[in-house]
């Protein structure tokens, strides 16, 4: 009887192992968001934006104001020299006309970037310079050096809001994230530097605020921009 009781101890704490080995793992059913999909990326993907710059030329004494959109479409799929997978990014123009709408134009092509998404960044590689644009995971008021893979001064890049939501051209937004790469004032002038991005999109908006105010005859004139530029880049249309 003895044995036979062992046995059938034996044979219970067996079954109950397998049991415990065969119960799904949570963490498994139900991975943590890491953020990555602030950041999607396959091929024929694209994003269309209008774009409004202004730049302001302390030596000329003028100022250019342009308005166009811009495409970014993920073209293919490489290795760069490091062997990471690498998606060609060509960017496409349209400049404004006030007699021809931007249906009626063609796009022309103005230069071609590089993407790469790993396990702990989102990276592009804009005209030869890298920049970290997301940092994983996504979490409220991470901070990280946004030039660390390039040779610029550091830049630390930070998230300054989640979950928001946005009119942009007529169409709302939600799951926005914001990601504030500079915010610096004097009583000389401002650099603001910003990029939204919406979950499941990808980047909506860009904003750039970087200017110094004019000293005349050595007073200061508040408010009045001497040299530098305001930009911005708002969605229009995309395919996922």
């Amino acid at each position: 009887m003895r044995i036979r009781s062992f046995v059938i101890s034996v044979i219970s704490v067996a079954i109950g192992i397998l049991f415990s080995t065969c119960k799904k793992d949570p963490v498994l059913e139900n991975p943590p968001d890491l953020g990555y999909d602030y950041f999607p990326v396959h091929v024929g993907k694209y994003i269309v934006y209008n774009v409004d710059s202004t730049k302001y030329r302390a030596i000329e004494a003028d100022t250019i104001h342009l308005l166009y959109r811009i495409k970014e479409q993920i073209d293919s799929v490489f290795n760069d020299n490091q062997g990471r997978e690498t998606f060609k990014l060509v960017r496409y123009v349209k400049y404004y006309s006030p007699t021809v709408s931007y249906d009626s134009m063609p796009w022309t092509i103005k230069d071609v970037w590089a993407v790469n998404l790993t396990k702990t960044t989102a990276e592009v590689v804009e005209e030869n310079v890298r920049f970290i644009k997301l940092s994983f995971p996504v979490m409220m008021n991470t901070t990280w050096n946004g030039n660390s893979q390039n040779t610029m001064v550091q830049w630390d890049y930070k998230y300054t809001a989640m979950n928001g939501q946005e009119m942009i051209n007529t169409r709302n937004y939600e799951n926005i994230l914001t990601v504030t790469q500079k915010d610096y004032s004097t009583a000389l002038g401002r650099q603001f530097y910003e990029e939204k991005f919406s979950k499941g999109i990808g980047m909506i908006s860009k904003e750039i605020r970087d200017y110094v105010f004019k000293v005349e005859n050595g007073v200061l004139q508040p408010g009045v921009i001497s040299e530098g530029v305001i930009y911005k880049m708002s969605i229009v249309d995309y395919h996922l």
